[in-house]
């Protein structure tokens, strides 16, 4: 494990909104709250050490930058899991299209076996759910609405 430095717990600390998933830019906008002079250089790098440290995971989604979160803890959220997977613990997502966000889903639809053809076996399953987020959607409502007089 490397020494706690300024700068890796900056980029860590990032990560502090559970249920954000951040790309690098997002983590050094958010790193630069504590040390102001971090560079994005700085965050790859912290990045690549936290990974290798088992403190990060990365997630990737077609066609998007690479993104970030906070590695799930062995038993972590284990109740949400089906049976058979509490070993292979992974998230799901959601992608807004609006403001581009990626937010974890804590839940699981299954193993998902009676999607595949008969004879086939499932040994992992990625689900990405893409809509638009709460924040954007009240905007879009927000900027339908008569206005007042």
């Amino acid at each position: 494990m490397q020494r706690l430095t300024r700068q890796r717990n900056a980029v860590f600390s990032a990560f502090s909104d559970t249920g954000l998933v951040l790309t690098a830019p997002e983590i050094l906008e958010r790193a630069r709250a504590i040390v102001p002079e971090i560079s994005l250089s700085t965050v790859y790098r912290q990045v690549s050490m936290l990974l290798a440290d088992g403190e990060i995971a990365k997630v990737e989604l077609p066609g998007e930058p690479a993104r970030y979160e906070v590695a799930c803890k062995p038993d972590a959220h284990r109740h949400s899991l089906p049976r058979g997977e509490e070993a292979d613990h992974h998230h799901h997502y959601f992608h807004c299209g609006s403001c581009g966000q990626v937010f974890m889903l804590h839940a699981c639809p299954g193993p998902m076996t009676d999607l595949v053809p008969k004879g086939f076996q499932v040994k992992s399953h990625e689900v990405t759910l893409h809509g638009v987020c709460a924040a954007c959607a009240g905007a879009a409502r927000k900027a339908r609405s008569p206005k007042a007089h």
